[in-house]
């Protein structure tokens, strides 16, 4: 698991002071079940790609958190928990939750709106301080505290939807007769 400074990611994403205290690109933690015979664990990669907009590079950082199991019985799964994808904030006057998207729970697509963002941000930091810390929080629980859990959909009926890609961080207009507010 490589430092950030030593793979020259561009860590934190430009106006995420919150993201700072993560000072690896990957880790890993893990935890045994005694009385089922099983290991367990979650591991976390934080993956950077530049993009560039008229001649400016910023980056799009995608942050992946895995979970896996092994038991006695030489029986392994892996299954994904939480993605998202962070971008550089390039407009300062846009609201952040306009740079997150592709959020994405056991692989199912969360919708984007404001408190789902900012759910996933806060999940997503909660998993990898514990799992820097050698711990593995019960992944379901977590999940639902935060709202993320994919058998939570009802509670995002009433969420404001925003657009969850960036045609309004680019100033990209919706057509005529379409209400700005929702897609």
């Amino acid at each position: 698991m490589g430092s950030l400074e030593r793979i020259n990611l561009a860590w934190p994403p430009v106006g995420w002071k919150q993201l700072a205290g993560i000072e690896t690109s990957a880790g890993q933690s893990v935890a045994k079940d005694i009385g089922k015979a099983r290991i367990y664990g979650l591991q976390y990669r934080i993956e950077s790609v530049p993009l560039f907009k008229n001649n400016e590079k910023f980056y799009s950082h995608t942050i992946q958190i895995d979970g896996w199991e092994y038991s006695i019985l030489n029986e392994s799964i892996e299954y994904p928990v939480l993605s998202l994808t962070i971008l550089d904030r390039f407009d300062m006057g846009l609201p952040k939750e306009t740079f997150v998207c592709d959020i994405r729970s056991y692989a199912s697509l969360i919708p984007h709106s404001k408190p789902s963002a900012n759910r996933a941000i806060n999940a997503a930091l909660f998993f990898i301080r514990q799992i820097e810390r050698g711990s593995v929080p019960d992944i379901n629980r977590v999940l639902r505290i935060y709202k993320l859990h994919p058998n939570q959909t009802f509670l995002y009926r009433e969420d404001y939807q925003e657009r969850p890609d960036l045609k309004l961080a680019f100033g990209a207009g919706l057509p005529a007769g379409k209400d700005s507010k929702r897609f």
